[in-house]
């Protein structure tokens, strides 16, 4: 577990110390940092580990981000008490490659779970899994932004004692000026994960959708509010959340920022009822 986080810190380094290309994209993509610039990953760890079908940002950009999560769900179709408490801290880093390119890696660093079924309590910690992507802006005018990307899920996970889970990522993620102080953002995710297990893969299918709307009254703070949707196509066709979220983002000195992020799923079969998110990001 140790040298997983230590491979994961040595790589996070590597990625911003290396030469970044700038490159000024119009008003749709600042340059320099921005509040209202998201959307803020979210959703569960175990639906989306390291960030895995989470919409990512539209604009090219270099940053190190550290996200402290906790979740809560209850089982409440159980004829008894049947719950689960979900603590995660997750690292995130950005490196900027080119006008309109740049890559992304994640990593759970440690995650705190406890459960109770029925009185019968545990717990337990684990590292992992990772997630590596790459990101390119396919279309920009002075107002609005589309981006296409690729993201790996890495089979490093300390919490499975046998099999892997490992997937692909492809997706789409759009951000626009509204007016002044309003802007607007999301996109579109297909994530396939594949478990091996035994020697048996089992794939599936999640797409995702995001849209949200941010408030930006100056530019080193921003408000915003939005609604996730994600779904199972295979191998059965199934709603898995509907999750509104809100939040705000607000910079401090020498390039560091806040952001916070609630969101309460309202319909699905995930049974999680509430995320909540801190994040403590650096944007050299």
């Amino acid at each position: 577990m140790i040298g997983g986080r230590a491979a994961f810190a040595v790589a996070c380094l590597l990625l911003l110390a290396a030469p970044a290309a700038r490159a000024e994209l119009g008003d749709a993509c600042p340059g320099r940092y921005e509040a209202a610039a998201g959307p803020l990953a979210g959703g569960t760890q175990a639906e989306q580990p390291a960030d895995f079908g989470a919409v990512p940002e539209a604009c090219p950009g270099s940053d190190l981000s550290l996200r402290l999560e906790g979740e809560l769900a209850v089982h409440s179709g159980a004829p008894d008490f049947s719950g689960d408490i979900v603590a995660n801290g997750r690292a995130r880093a950005r490196r900027r490659l080119g006008p309109r390119s740049w890559v992304s890696i994640a990593a759970d660093l440690v995650t705190y779970r406890y459960f109770n079924d029925g009185g019968l309590a545990g717990t337990g910690t684990s590292f992992g899994p990772a997630t590596v992507g790459y990101h390119l802006v396919l279309h920009v005018t002075g107002r609005a932004s589309i981006a296409g990307y690729a993201r790996a899920l890495l089979p490093i996970d300390t919490a499975r004692q046998s099999g892997i889970e490992t997937g692909l990522e492809l997706g789409g993620a759009a951000r626009m000026l509204l007016g002044r102080r309003w802007a607007a953002d999301g996109g579109l995710s297909l994530a396939g994960p594949l478990e091996v297990t035994g020697g048996v893969a089992r794939g599936g299918l999640v797409p995702a959708v995001l849209g949200e709307v941010w408030f930006s009254p100056k530019p080193s703070f921003a408000l915003f509010a939005g609604a996730g949707l994600r779904a199972t196509v295979a191998p059965a066709a199934a709603l898995v959340a509907v999750a509104p979220r809100a939040g705000l983002r607000a910079a401090l000195r020498h390039g560091l920022w806040l952001a916070f992020l609630a969101e309460g799923q309202v319909a699905g079969n995930d049974p999680t009822q509430g995320m909540l998110s801190l994040f403590v990001g650096w944007t050299p």
